[in-house]
């Protein structure tokens, strides 16, 4: 299978630890609820079918690669894959990843805007494109706020239940209801957008299943996260390395320089030195049982 080096899950998480807690903090301000500002909430809507990635690991992954790279790209990159020997893969993937890569540069340049005016400002830039770069463009960004929003609820249910959506929703898909509401407690929209899950709850309706819709019913107004998160980013930024399976493997000193790195406050965050950071990683893990037994 092929998997990023550590150095590519290190860049992942610096670049996307300020997104992901932008997301995490809307959510705070919604109740524990998935709350998003208005414009960040009207594209997830409308990109709805997000949710189908969940199925499968790896297409989450892709939706990067094929908004960065755009759709012509895109194949004759996965031609070389698939007629590559799985070490051959496995180096392509680590050199395309690399710090000073292309890629790496045009995944570290996405930035969600933060203000209205920001948002304006962006919509006017990308209006005043050529035609068919406005399309390339329109269409690159759909794909990546559908990488964005499927990895960061991907994260986010392996902060609350211990594990991730491709886990959640496969297992659900085979006839897991515990797997199925710990999913839509995550991600509301797999009620609405992917066709399992809506036609499960359908069925549970034209069956009289009055015990699974009231399940349904609480999970849906049950919120993922008990309880205000005290730091958000720097919890996002465990949540991505845990992802990644690298946070158990990495030392103290490794994650405060990552920390570093993606513009955390040592004081704000409460991790002057190694022996705070220890605390907070205890702090995190502790969090994750008490919203674990808190979701039943």
């Amino acid at each position: 299978m092929l998997k990023p080096n550590k150095e590519l899950a290190i860049k992942a998480a610096i670049n996307l630890t300020p997104q992901y807690a932008d997301l995490l903090r809307d959510i705070q301000s919604g109740n524990g609820r998935a709350f998003f500002s208005a414009e960040i909430a009207g594209i997830r809507k409308n990109l709805g079918d997000y949710v189908l990635v969940y199925d499968n690991e790896n297409k989450i992954g892709c939706a990067l690669f094929l908004a960065i790279m755009g759709e012509d790209r895109f194949k004759e990159f996965t031609a070389e894959i698939n007629n590559s020997a799985p070490s051959e893969q496995q180096e392509f993937i680590n050199e395309m990843a690399s710090p000073d890569s292309e890629f790496v540069e045009a995944f570290s340049s996405f930035d969600i805007p933060q203000t209205a005016n920001d948002w304006k400002v962006a919509k006017e830039a990308a209006n005043n494109l050529p035609e068919e770069e406005r399309k390339e463009l329109a269409k690159r960004g759909a794909t990546f706020w559908c990488f964005l929003f499927s990895s960061f609820f991907n994260t986010l249910a392996l902060m609350v239940h211990g594990s991730r959506m491709t886990t959640l929703v496969p297992q659900a898909i085979a006839g897991d209801d515990v797997a199925f509401l710990k999913a839509i407690q995550i991600d509301r929209m797999l009620l609405s957008n992917y066709p399992y899950f809506r036609d499960r709850k359908v069925r549970a309706q034209d069956e009289g299943d009055t015990e699974f819709l009231k399940q349904i019913a609480y999970r849906e107004t049950n919120p993922p996260l008990r309880g205000k998160v005290q730091f958000p980013a720097l919890y996002m930024l465990f949540g991505i390395l845990d992802t990644f399976l690298i946070l158990s493997d990495l030392k103290h000193r490794e994650i405060l320089d990552i920390c570093d790195d993606a513009g955390l406050d040592r004081y704000q965050n409460r991790i002057e030195d190694i022996g705070y950071l220890g605390k907070r990683l205890r702090d995190y893990r502790d969090w994750q049982k008490i919203n674990g037994m808190s979701t039943p």
